[in-house]
């Protein structure tokens, strides 16, 4: 795993992005990643915008086991190998998405972030979602919405 990371905050507004990379020997494969973020700060509200991307930089498809000359049931088993392989192999996490959200620090150690997330997801990728539910077809858009608290204490 690799990453570099920027960050410019002045003060009233800030900038900041990572690009990362994972090598892997598995079929995972090589990923990679980037996200740049930009914000305003409005006393305790800050608007912000984030751009990002994931994408695969292996192989998603493989000609798998060679089913020439193998007998009529050993060829089927192989294909089912095969198939599953490249099943995995194109399950690749790829997407793009642009988040638009804003951040109150209502008190002093706690902070409400509001956020909305369009993500693209690219053919046949279930990109970087988890929990994966019955019914749910890879690929297309997903909109999201989400808010959560922060707080120290």
């Amino acid at each position: 795993m690799m990453s570099l990371g920027l960050r410019y905050d002045p003060g009233e507004w800030f900038v900041m992005g990572e690009w990362a990379r994972s090598s892997s020997r598995t079929f995972i494969g090589d990923i990679r990643g980037w996200y740049i973020t930009g914000g305003y700060r409005f006393k305790a509200f800050t608007p912000y915008v984030t751009l990002a991307q994931v994408q695969a930089h292996s192989d998603t498809s493989d000609p798998g086991l060679s089913l020439a000359g193998l007998p009529p049931a050993q060829a089927a088993q192989a294909a089912g190998l095969n198939a599953a392989l490249n099943q995995i192999l194109g399950s690749a996490a790829q997407q793009k998405s642009i988040s638009l959200g804003v951040r109150w620090d209502f008190i002093r150690n706690a902070a409400l972030k509001v956020q909305y997330q369009h993500l693209d997801l690219d053919e046949g990728s279930p990109g970087v979602l988890t929990n994966i539910q019955p019914g749910f077809e890879p690929g297309g858009s997903v909109n999201l919405f989400s808010a959560a608290i922060d707080f120290v204490f």
